[in-house]
C-alpha cells in the first residue's frame, strides 16, 4: 500500500487502467468465452482450507488428464536425447519442437541454484573442515527442505546422502563435489528466464525459485505434519523455525555479503511483520498460519525487486532517459505476480488481495497447473470422513465395553458379599424328575 494519497490515487487509476486493457485482450483472445462465460478461477480461499495426510498429491496420485503433465526430475523419469533431439535442439527454427515446458524449467533451475549454492557457499570462507556450528545449521536447511521440496524435483536421495554423509562432506570442498556429482541434474543450463540467454548466469534467479517452492511446499506439508502418515519419526518445522533455518543458510552460505547482510538485518527487524507472522506452533497452528510463510518470503522477494528497480529508474531519471523511465511501469514490472500474471492478486485500489496470491504461488510453484480429478478429490474426502467415524465409533464401542465389565465385575463381588452364590452353586446342575426325564432351569 502507498502511503502518499496522491501517489495512491494514480497508483489506483494505473491498476484499473491496466485491469481493463487485460480483460480487452481477453475478450479478443477468447471472444466465445467472453460471450458465453465460464472459465472463471476459484476465488476460495486457499489459506484456510483443511488439510489431510491424504491431500498430498505428489508422488501418491495420478492427476487429471491434460496438456500440461507435471514435471519429474527424477533419474527414473528422465528419457535420453537421441541424437537427432539434440541436433534438433541447437536450429533455432527447431528448438520449440524439443522445448522444456515452464514448470519443468522452474524445477531445474530450482535444482541447479540448490546444489550450486552448496559448492559456492559452504566453504565460501575457507577450505577448512565445517565447525559444529555450521555443520549443525547444514543439517538444518537440509532437514528443512527434504520435508518442504516435491519429490519431482529429484532432490530426495542426493540430500539424504548428504545428511547421511555429513561429517564425510564437512570434511572438504572436494567430498561435498563428489557427492553432489554422483547425482546429475537432468538439464545443466538454467532456462532464458534466468539466464537470459548469457551463458552461466542464474544463480540467483533460481534460487528464489527454489525458496518459493520449498516455501509452498512447507506450507502445504504443514512443516512435515502431513509426513508423520508415512514417516512418524520425520522433523517437523514451525513457521518460525524455518525463518530462522533460512536465516542461518543466509548468514553462513549465501555467496553474497550484500544480500546475507540485507536479509538478515531485514530478519532482525522484523520487518513484513515477520516476529508475529511466524509462529512457533506446529501441531495446534491454525491452518492459515502455514501460508504466512511464503507469503512473507514472497513479499522479501517484491521489496528485493523494487529495490533494484527504483535504482535503475533513478539512474536512468538521472541521465534524462525518461522514456525509459516511466516509474509505475517499471515498479509493476518488478514486483511479481504482475497483473498480465494474476489479474485477480490486485484489488480495485492497487493492494494485494494475499489469498489469491497464495492460490498463484501454489499453481506456480507447487501444483503446476495440473489440476487433480475432482472425482479423486472426492474419494479421498470420503475416505477421510471414513476414518474419522471409524476412529470415532471404536472409541465409543471400547467405552462401552468398558463400563459393561465394570458392571459385570461389581455385581459379581456384591453377590458374593451377600452369600447367594452359595445358593446359586446348589441349581447350578439339572435334578431327575420323577418319571426320570432331565428338567432344567429355564424349561
Amino acid at each position: 500500500r502507498i502511503d502518499d494519497p496522491d501517489s495512491s490515487q494514480k497508483f489506483a487509476e494505473y491498476i484499473a487502467k491496466q485491469k481493463k486493457g487485460i480483460i480487452r485482450k481477453e475478450k479478443i483472445r477468447h471472444p466465445i468465452q467472453a460471450i458465453v462465460g465460464g472459465g472463471g478461477s476459484n476465488n476460495g480461499s486457499v489459506r484456510t482450507k483443511e488439510s489431510s495426510p491424504m491431500k498430498n498429491y505428489k508422488a501418491q496420485v495420478n492427476h487429471k488428464k491434460s496438456n500440461q503433465k507435471m514435471p519429474d526430475l527424477r533419474p527414473e523419469a528422465q528419457q535420453k536425447k537421441r541424437v537427432g533431439q539434440k541436433i534438433l535442439g541447437k536450429i533455432p527454427l527447431l528448438k520449440k519442437t524439443v522445448k522444456r515446458s515452464h514448470a519443468f524449467e522452474t524445477l531445474n533451475d530450482a535444482a541447479l541454484s540448490f546444489t550450486r549454492g552448496l559448492q559456492m557457499g559452504v566453504f565460501r570462507n575457507n577450505n577448512h573442515a565445517l565447525d559444529k556450528k555450521r555443520k549443525a545449521a547444514l543439517l538444518n536447511w537440509l532437514d528443512l527442505l527434504s520435508i518442504s521440496l516435491p519429490p519431482e524435483l529429484g532432490l530426495h536421495e542426493l540430500i539424504d546422502t548428504l545428511k547421511i554423509n555429513m561429517d564425510l562432506i564437512a570434511q572438504s570442498p572436494n567430498e561435498l563435489k563428489v557427492m553432489i556429482d554422483k547425482h546429475p541434474i537432468p538439464d545443466g543450463q538454467y532456462s532464458k528466464s534466468c539466464n537470459k540467454g548469457i551463458g552461466q548466469t542464474g544463480f540467483f534467479c533460481g534460487f528464489w525459485k527454489l525458496l518459493h517452492v520449498a516455501s509452498v511446499g512447507f506450507a502445504e506439508q504443514q512443516g512435515g505434519l502431513m509426513l508423520r502418515e508415512l514417516h512418524p519419526n520425520i522433523r517437523v518445522f514451525s513457521p518460525k523455525e524455518a525463518g530462522s533455518v533460512l536465516r542461518e543458510y543466509m548468514g553462513m552460505f549465501f555467496n553474497c555479503d550484500k544480500c546475507s547482510k540485507r536479509f538478515i538485518a531485514q530478519y532482525d527487524e522484523c520487518k513484513f511483520q515477520s516476529c508475529n507472522r511466524l509462529t512457533d506452533e506446529t501441531v495446534d497452528a491454525p491452518a492459515e498460519s502455514w501460508a504466512e510463510f511464503p507469503l512473507w518470503l514472497w513479499e522479501v522477494h517484491n521489496d528485493v525487486s523494487r529495490s533494484k528497480a527504483e535504482r535503475e529508474a533513478d539512474f536512468h531519471e538521472k541521465y534524462n532517459r525518461k522514456a525509459v523511465a516511466k516509474k509505475w511501469e517499471r515498479l509493476m514490472g518488478a514486483v511479481y505476480p504482475h497483473l498480465d500474471q494474476c489479474l485477480s492478486c490486485w484489488t480495485a485500489d492497487g493492494t494485494w488481495d494475499v489469498d489469491a496470491v497464495y492460490n498463484h504461488l501454489e499453481k506456480e510453484y507447487w501444483t503446476f497447473g495440473v489440476e487433480v480429478d475432482s472425482k479423486f478429490e472426492n474419494l479421498l474426502d470420503h475416505r477421510d470422513a471414513s476414518v474419522d467415524g471409524v476412529s470415532h465409533g471404536l472409541s465409543a464401542y471400547l467405552g462401552l465395553g468398558i463400563v459393561v465389565l465394570l458392571t459385570y465385575f461389581l455385581k459379581k463381588y456384591k453377590i458374593r458379599a451377600s452369600g447367594r452364590h452359595k445358593k446359586d452353586d446348589e441349581n447350578l446342575f439339572p435334578r431327575a424328575s420323577g418319571d426320570g426325564r432331565i428338567k432344567y432351569r429355564d424349561s
